[in-house]
Formats: structure tokens, sequence, C-alpha cells
């Protein structure tokens, strides 16, 4: 008896451990990416060195690539192993270049524009290489760390305090865009120095959680053998390809994404500057938008709010549609931020969808779910690209109006929320 009592404490305090492990390992890698956001800070440093719609649309397309092309060669290579945390510290490894980036933009005196454009797109890769492996690894180290019962409320907290590092960081990033001592591009050089901290303490945090032996299969599996069983996951659970083909609607959003700042600067005569307001915007959505999908989440289940996500993310587009109607700066700045905060509510809601994934499928193949549902979203990649087309032949409207109608298809026939025990799905 008692040495069951002692191993419970020492579970109860390894829980414990964990928990706050990875909350602060989120609530610091929140205002880290809000500083190397793919709709801000890096669209609008590659427009300042180019001018290309087309190469800011290339910007999302990598991320895309990067979060969801090695998904089922990782996820084959951790499935059979019971710890996978060495494996996650080491693909976060990649976010070095963001400092590495950073160090070369403040020393761009002695470099050539190009060669500051492909070390961006470098380092820009690279980290979300390393991303769509690390989160493909870090949500299978989640559900065996945070029961489900605690979910809802890990995500509105470290939704709520990380997205408020990032709101504060808004006012430094303008502050830097603003200040006459750090000429373009150094600039955006301390601004990715920051980030590049902000990450490496990300990874520290994660290094503290004691990871429990989970459910795993038994041995490794050869890679095609493992693709010939891929359609058989897909029969198993027939709502996890429902949860997919929302997800597929709600990333047109992709569509517009990189370009909302061009769009304030270009059509709107917003100052480069208001990037800084925008960051806080979008991060104060996440503020907003972490406890509010927790709340619909915990209370009404993942699955059946997961088209609101849709619904939200389509009202940002609308925004700034409204914004190029109304006169003066000020009326135009409100509408742009409103579309912000509406963006940071509705990227929030990857906890949403991370969540009705976890509670749909067992849990000893939670990876192969998650690759799965990064794979299935692989034309995706396009978007971004067709996005810049877009905006080059047809302008901002049209982008816009398609980045708004097709997320909101997400809402369509809500799926139902996961029944409790001993209940029937309705």
């Amino acid at each position: 008896m008692d040495v069951q009592i002692m191993n419970a404490a020492k579970d109860d305090s390894a829980q414990r451990r964990n928990f706050w492990a990875l909350l602060m390992e989120g609530i610091l890698f929140t205002p880290a990416l809000a500083l190397f956001d793919p709709a801000t800070t890096m669209p609008l440093l590659v427009d300042r060195l180019t001018g290309s719609s087309m190469l800011v649309g290339l910007l999302g397309t990598l991320r895309l690539v990067g979060m969801w092309l090695p998904s089922l060669p990782v996820a084959n290579f951790v499935k059979h192993r019971e710890r996978k945390l060495p494996w996650l510290i080491y693909a976060c490894l990649t976010r070095i270049p963001v400092g590495l980036l950073g160090a070369a933009l403040l020393m761009a005196h002695r470099m050539s524009p190009a060669a500051l454009v492909a070390l961006i797109f470098i380092a820009h890769s690279l980290f979300w290489l390393g991303e769509g492996s690390a989160g493909l690894i870090w949500t299978d180290i989640l559900g065996k760390c945070i029961p489900e019962r605690q979910r809802g409320r890990f995500f509105g907290i470290l939704q709520a305090f990380g997205s408020l590092g990032a709101f504060c960081l808004g006012f430094f990033v303008k502050w830097i865009l603003e200040n006459d001592a750090w000429a373009f591009p150094t600039d955006y050089g301390v601004v990715l120095i920051v980030s590049f901290i902000l990450f490496m303490g990300a990874l520290i945090s994660m290094a503290l959680v004691k990871e429990p032996p989970g459910k795993a299969y038994k041995e490794a599996e050869p890679f095609t053998q493992f693709l010939g069983r891929l359609p058989d996951y897909l029969r198993k659970e027939p709502m996890f390809v429902q949860i997919v083909a929302k997800l597929f609607l709600i990333g047109f959003c992709g569509l517009a994404l990189p370009f909302y700042v061009v769009y304030a600067k270009e059509v709107l005569g917003l100052p480069a500057s208001a990037a800084g307001y925008f960051i806080s915007a979008q991060t104060l959505g996440a503020v907003i938008g972490g406890p509010f999908w927790g709340y619909l989440g915990h209370s009404r289940g993942f699955r059946a709010v997961l088209g609101y996500v849709g619904v939200v993310q389509a009202l940002a587009p609308a925004a700034a549609l409204a914004a190029a109607l109304v006169p003066g700066t000020g009326g135009r700045l409100a509408l742009m931020i409103t579309a912000y905060v509406l963006l940071g509510m509705s990227a929030s809601g990857w906890t949403v969808s991370t969540s009705s994934i976890l509670e749909t499928v067992p849990s000893q193949d939670c990876t192969v779910y998650v690759a799965l549902a990064n794979t299935m979203q692989i034309p995706l990649f396009l978007v971004p690209i067709i996005g810049g087309y877009l905006v080059t032949t047809a302008g901002y409207t049209l982008v816009f109006i398609l980045a708004a109608v097709l997320p909101a298809l997400a809402q369509v026939k809500p799926l139902p929320a996961r029944a409790a025990v001993g209940s029937v799905e309705v």
C-alpha cells in the first residue's frame, strides 16, 4: 500500500512538472513566433527587399511545405519509440538559423540584397521543416503528459499568457521599426535576435519535461509497408477524415495571409511601422481566442466547434476589405487592427484542431493521424503562391473574398461532439 501511494505521488509530481514545463515552453514560443511571423514581419521584410508579391507568397508556401512534408517519414520514424522527447529537441535545433539570420541582417551593409533574400528563404525553410517535425512529436508528447480533462485549461492559459507576451512585443517591434537608430534592414535583425532568444528559452523549458512511457508499436516498420497501410487508418476513423476536410477549407485562409500587411501599406496607405500594431492586435486576438476556444471545446466538445474557427477566420478578410471603404487613416487602421485580432483568434484555433484529433483517434496512433492530417493538406502548399498570382493579375479584392468564403464553409454540417462514456454520438 505504501509503495502504491509513493508511486501515485511520484506520478502526480511528474504530471505537475510536465504541465508547467510544457506551459512555459508554449508561453515563450508564442511571442517568439510572433516576431518571426508569416503574416507580418517576414512578408514585410521580403516585400521591402524585393517588391515581389510572388516571393511574398512563396514564404507562405515554404511554411506549409516545411510543416507538412516531413510528416509521414517522421511519424513512421518515431511511432515505435516509447520516448520521443530527444527527437523533438533535435528537430527544434532548426530554430538556430533564426538567430543566424538576425545576425546577418545586423551586418547587412556587408552583404548584397540578393544574398540577404537567399538567407531569408534558407532560414525560413529550415525553421519550418524543423517545426513540421517538432509539432508532430510535440502533439504526441502533449497527449501523454496532459490528461484530457486538463487540456482545455492548459491551452487556455498557454494562449492567454503567450499571446500577452507577444502583444507587448508588438509595441517593441513598432518602436524598433520607427527608431532612426536602426536603419533598414538592421531593425529587422534586432527583432529576429529577440525571437531567437525566446525560441531558445522555449527549447530549454521543453528539455525539462519528464516524458512518461506511452503506447507504441513494438518494432520499426519499413516505410513502404507503412505507406501501404495508410488507407486502413482512414477506413478505421471516418470522423478523422471529416475533421481534415474542415481543416482543408480553413486552410484557404492562406490565400490572403501573407498579403494583409502589404495590402495595408500599398492600398490603404498605412506606414510600415503599423506592423507593430498588427503584431499586438494579432496576439491580442490570441489572448482572447485561447480561453474562448478552450471554454467552447471543454463545454461543447472540440470537434463540435471546429467549424467556428473557419467562421472567425472568414471575418478577417472581410474586415480588411471594409477598411478600403473607410476614408481616413484612423478608420482604416482600426479596421486592419480588427482584422488582425480576428486572425489571432482564428490562429489560436489550432488548439481546437489538435484536440479534435486527440479526442478522436487511438492514443498509440496519434502521431500517425497527425501526420496524415498534415499530408492530406499538401495541396494547400500552392495556396499562397496562387494568392500571389491573383494579387498580381486580379488585385487584392478577389483574394480576400476567396479567403473569406472558403473557410466559412467549414461550418456547414458541424461535426458531432465526442460522446461521453456510456452515451451515443448523435
